[in-house]
Formats: structure tokens, C-alpha cells, sequence
């Protein structure tokens, strides 16, 4: 028996449906995998290219720890003060130093007279009489003045703090000289820091002499035989 005979259009379709298995099993065996190794190769190049970007990004340089600047002491200026506003009245250098100031001004000297230093300003009242002529009175003022100054924001002291209070010009009769009479104040800082420990120390009490009288006790009354300023009070 001979076997049946296939129809032209069957075998058309037959040979392409053959094909298309071909095909997708082709796909799923040969394409679909290199399509994923090619996905992995391409996120792996950009990784590379990122890491390369990153490696050409200059490196911002790592500050090192600093301690913190510890605050500038300035020596010099405690020295300064010192020099302009001594603790005491410091009399004989004061003196000194005045003399110093009239013989370099071409003055001469007549009298110079202070005064006890006030024990709560620290002020010292100087009284001072020079005779010269014109320009080295007003010498020995600016002289006066420019001991303690403060230029180009720098505290500049060369000696003791003076404050011109008043000056009074007298002609003595001898050419062009002057008498001059001039009133100064300087400074210390012992004035209220020395006046403030005399105000709070309490005056001594002498209780060597005192004595207490006995006590008698009547009814409801309480009465003192004698009191502490009876008994101070008797020979």
C-alpha cells in the first residue's frame, strides 16, 4: 500500500515552520547569550571610563590638624604701663625725672613742690616754677605731654604719665625771660586697690577690761546687775 501523498501547500508549510524552529532555537542558543555578554562587557567599560574620569579629578589636598592659635600676650605693653602708671608714687624716680625734663629743655629750675598722692584717685598734684625764655617753656611742655602717646595705634611711653593742669607765663624784667608757674597731675594705680583693704579691716576691739555682771531673776523680770560699759567705766 503505498502511503499518502502530501499536498504541495502542506509541505510549504511544513518547510517554513522547520525554519522558523530553526530560527528561534538558533536565538535562544546562539544570539540571546552573546546579547547578554555584550550588555556585561559594556557596563564593565563604563565602570572602566568612570574610574578613569575619577582618576584624572585632581586630588583636593588633606589640611593638616592646627591647634588653635593660642592668644598673643603682649609683655611689652604690661611693661609700658608700668612705666607711665606705676603701683606706688615712686617720689624719688618722679623727681628725678622732672629734673631730667627741665635741664633738657634749657629751663631752669626754681622750685618744685608735690603733694601727698591721693589714697583713693592715685593722683599726685605737682607744683612746678621754671624760668626760660618763650621757646624752652613751651619746649619743656611738649616735652611733658609726649612722654606717653600712642602713634600709628602703638602705645608709646618713654616715661611717667603727666597732665598738664594749668600754666601761668610771669615776665621777670630780664630780657626775654619768663617766669612760669606750672601745676601737673600724675598718676598711680595704688588708689582705690590701697584704700579699699584700710576701709574693710574692721578697727580692734579691746574686751582685756570687760566683765559681766551677775543676773538675778525676780517673778517675771529679768534684770543685769551691771553692764559692759558700767564695768569698762570703773576704777
Amino acid at each position: 500500500m503505498r502511503g499518502t501523498r502530501i499536498s504541495r501547500s502542506t509541505a510549504v508549510a511544513l518547510i517554513v515552520g522547520g525554519d522558523l524552529l530553526l530560527l528561534l532555537l538558533g536565538w535562544f542558543m546562539l544570539v540571546s547569550p552573546q546579547r547578554s555578554t555584550a550588555q556585561s562587557i559594556a557596563r564593565s567599560a563604563q565602570a572602566t571610563e568612570v574610574q578613569i574620569e575619577q582618576a584624572k579629578t585632581p586630588a583636593v589636598p588633606v589640611k593638616p590638624l592646627t591647634q588653635p592659635k593660642q592668644p598673643e600676650i603682649r609683655t611689652a605693653y604690661l611693661y609700658k604701663l608700668q612705666k607711665a602708671m606705676p603701683t606706688n608714687a615712686d617720689m624719688p624716680n618722679l623727681l628725678l625725672e622732672l629734673s631730667q625734663l627741665v635741664r633738657a629743655s634749657g629751663v631752669s629750675l626754681s622750685s618744685l613742690a608735690p603733694t601727698p598722692t591721693d589714697p583713693v584717685t592715685g593722683i599726685t598734684l605737682i607744683n612746678l616754677s621754671v624760668s626760660g625764655d618763650f621757646y624752652s617753656l613751651t619746649d619743656l611742655l611738649y616735652r611733658l605731654r609726649s612722654l606717653v602717646a600712642v602713634r600709628d595705634g602703638a602705645l608709646d611711653v618713654s616715661g611717667r604719665l603727666f597732665s598738664v593742669k594749668s600754666v601761668g607765663f610771669t615776665p621777670d624784667g630780664k630780657g626775654r625771660s619768663l617766669d612760669a608757674s606750672i601745676t601737673l597731675n600724675t598718676f598711680s594705680f595704688n588708689g582705690a586697690a590701697a584704700a579699699a583693704p584700710a576701709a574693710a579691716a574692721p578697727a580692734p576691739t579691746d574686751t582685756s577690761g570687760t566683765s559681766t555682771g551677775a543676773t538675778t531673776t525676780t517673778g517675771e523680770t529679768t534684770t543685769s546687775s551691771a553692764s559692759a560699759d558700767s564695768a569698762i567705766g570703773q576704777p
